[in-house]
């Protein structure tokens, strides 16, 4: 199956609420959100997303291509706050329990390259983001938690 037919059921314009921290330990802060999924290229998924750090709008886009297997996909991914001027590559696939899981990595300042992973959900539109700091156990930073948008 192609990862344009296991997201299918995300295709069309979401709103909801996006939650961030930085640090394990941290609190969350929440922020409206919206996204906007569907197919790009004939067999790519784009999935396109707004949210806000305080009132500074933020944006971002992650592109998913393959198929919908263990380790069948690619991405893309920028984000206005997150990514800074590159975009991160990813690659992943779909588990036995229809989640969407890309790996990628990014250079720290020092030592290592930490990592990020991006879940999406679609059996409940939730994307989730992970930190992933060398020696230490993966921690979420990011919850996107959507639901369709009946006014678009």
């Amino acid at each position: 199956m192609s990862i344009v037919d296991h997201l299918t059921p995300l295709f069309g314009t979401w709103r909801g609420t996006n939650r961030l921290r930085l640090m394990p330990t941290d609190d969350y802060q929440a922020s409206d959100a919206t996204a906007t999924i569907g197919v790009t290229a004939a067999r790519f998924v784009s999935i396109a997303y707004t949210w806000a750090d305080g009132d500074a709008p933020q944006d971002g886009l992650l592109l998913v291509g393959g198929d919908a297997t263990a380790d069948g996909c690619q991405a893309v991914w920028v984000d206005s706050w997150h990514t800074g001027p590159t975009w991160m590559s990813f690659t992943g696939g779909v588990g036995d329990d229809g989640e969407l899981r890309l790996r990628g990595s990014y250079p720290a300042e020092s030592g290592p390259d930490w990592g990020w992973h991006i879940h999406v959900r679609p059996q409940d539109a939730t994307v989730t983001m992970h930190n992933v700091v060398p020696e230490h156990a993966p921690y979420q930073v990011v919850e996107l938690a959507l639901e369709p948008d009946d006014l678009a």
